[in-house]
């Protein structure tokens, strides 16, 4: 049923007065008013939401654009790795050079007030303790049990003056030491020789 034979057959009240034709016309123009009114609105909004989805649409092709191509993500990935393996290795590193400064200034306070021959003697005993405290034999050892045990009866690696009253001058030595006399010197008077000749040290004890 059309709105006009609604409106034609529709009776109002108890004495059901009819619609004249005019007023039919007239409320048939008004709705259809308010009808066009709506359509209009849904339309509007509807071209809204087509430009509203349009847009997204361009934005995210546009990200797809700009996005890394996956080389290059995978490149980026490699950095990344390369930069955390650096690091970890740098803090490792870091770690076991102060672990070594805390090892030696350990050892270095075992040595104590006491006077080495050379350098070259003290720096040797250092290693030496190093090598002894990471064999299995000496677990549970302390550094001086190690240091004593290296150094007992031991010439040549601490000063003693009285020692130095019978040798031979180094510059004596240096002018008339044979491979004969090298075989023969004490362990400080090698100490003496490779400090101020050490061309003829390296010669004589590589053979």
């Amino acid at each position: 049923m059309s709105l006009k034979d609604f409106l034609t057959d529709l009776e109002i009240g108890e004495s059901k007065v009819k619609l004249s034709k005019d007023e039919i016309k007239s409320i048939i123009a008004e709705s259809g008013k308010v009808v066009e009114n709506e359509k209009t609105k849904i339309e509007e909004q509807y071209k809204k939401d087509i430009e509203s989805y349009k847009t997204t649409i361009d934005d995210l092709k546009g990200q797809i654009e700009k996005a890394p191509s996956s080389e290059e993500m995978e490149n980026l990935k490699q950095k990344i790795t390369d930069f955390e393996a650096k690091e970890t290795a740098r803090i490792e590193q870091e770690k076991a050079t102060k672990a070594e400064q805390t090892l030696n200034n350990n050892i270095l306070a075992v040595f104590g007030d006491r006077k080495f021959s050379s350098e070259y003697a003290k720096n040797g005993l250092l290693s030496d303790i190093k090598a002894e405290m990471k064999k299995e034999e000496n677990q549970g050892k302390g550094i001086k049990d190690i240091f004593e045990e290296l150094t007992k009866n031991k010439a040549g690696i601490f000063e003693n003056p009285n020692q130095f009253q019978d040798m031979t001058p180094m510059g004596d030595i240096d002018n008339t030491v044979s491979k004969e006399t090298f075989d023969k010197m004490s362990y400080n008077q090698r100490v003496e020789l490779k400090e101020s000749n050490p061309e003829l040290f390296k010669k004589y004890n590589n053979n």
